[in-house]
């Protein structure tokens, strides 16, 4: 399948402000997804780059094999390794679509990701972790992060 790199945002729509019934424009939700595969005692993080400027709308966590460590196996997601950002305290030894809620600050952080230490275009980090207590032998975890460009 071929694929098309161009730099964003997308907006469509067919009325601009101040037009008749507009406007009707939004942005297009884009997504990058992440594989997550149990590493025996040790914890397993992906990263992903999200633009900057653009804003996180929300997570999809899915558990297609549960994570049979002894004791807990917790996904986080945040700005490092093992952070609470955006998403904290998910169980992968549940199989199946993860049920997320988040905290105002969670929400706040996810409105706006601007540049990352300087004033470059420095895409802002994320940071997807699972963290087990217990050694494992399965464990399967696929995570879309859903944003838009502002």
């Amino acid at each position: 399948m071929g694929q098309t790199h161009f730099t964003g945002p997308v907006l469509t729509g067919t009325l601009q402000k101040g037009e008749t019934n507009g406007p009707n424009q939004g942005f297009c939700k884009l997504s990058q997804i992440v594989t997550l595969t149990q590493n025996s005692t040790t914890a397993v993080s992906k990263t992903m780059y999200i633009p900057v400027g653009s804003a996180l709308t929300s997570f999809d966590v899915d558990v297609l094999t549960a994570y049979d460590s002894a004791t807990s196996a917790t996904l986080t997601i945040g700005t490092s390794a093992g952070a609470t950002t955006y998403v904290g305290s998910v169980n992968a030894k549940t199989a199946g679509r993860a049920s997320i809620t988040y905290s105002a600050a969670q929400l706040a952080a996810m409105s706006n990701q601007t540049v990352t230490g300087t004033a470059s275009l420095t895409p802002a980090t994320v940071v997807v972790t699972i963290t087990v207590v217990g050694a494992t032998t399965a464990g399967y975890v696929n995570v879309t992060m859903n944003y838009i460009q502002l």
